[in-house]
């Protein structure tokens, strides 16, 4: 699998780092955090990974945004995910543990992990690595209506972070079952 350039990493994750709830760490809210969960679409602090890393990579896969080599799919979960999107969806979820062990071992984590990487794996057979900034939101991914266009990134609002659809959930929770 082809990986991304480090000018196109640094450029994605300069864009994705200008979103105010990515520039903390998702779990302990440290600020600069340099290291992500491709997992849940996450930045974490250096702390955190390390606890991540001790959960294993069946929960989550760690690396770093700035030292690490990068597939196209595990870019495309960073730029699908985010630290509102992934927080908006383990609340919706009534994950609301901040106990690592018990959040990542969740039935939400579970959920949210197997639809993320479905998304990311959807969003990269549509761009392939022709298309660096991706201008889909979960919504209008599955909706069809995404503009190859519009820049993903000109739309996002902090405020009001990306929900997933009930049939999104539905879906996930079908293959998670199976």
């Amino acid at each position: 699998m082809a990986t991304v350039s480090k000018q196109q990493l640094s450029d994605v994750f300069r864009r994705l780092r200008a979103i105010a709830t990515n520039k903390a760490c998702f779990d302990c809210r440290a600020s600069d955090p340099s290291w992500a969960s491709i997992s849940y679409g996450v930045f974490l602090c250096m702390q955190c990974s390390g606890i991540h890393r001790s959960l294993g990579v069946h929960l989550s896969f760690i690396r770093s945004t700035q030292l690490d080599s990068w597939t196209w799919v595990q870019l495309r979960a960073m730029q699908m995910g985010g630290n509102a999107q992934a927080t908006a969806f383990f609340r919706q979820h009534g994950c609301t543990s901040t106990n690592p062990s018990i959040k990542y071992n969740s039935r939400a984590a579970a959920l949210y992990k197997e639809k993320l990487a479905g998304m990311a794996e959807r969003v990269h057979q549509k761009y392939g690595t022709d298309k660096v900034h991706v201008s889909v939101t979960a919504d209008e991914f599955e909706s069809g209506g995404a503009n190859k266009d519009d820049d993903f990134f000109d739309q996002f609002q902090p405020t009001s972070p990306l929900a997933f659809s009930s049939n999104q959930l539905e879906e996930a929770a079908a293959a998670a079952a199976a």
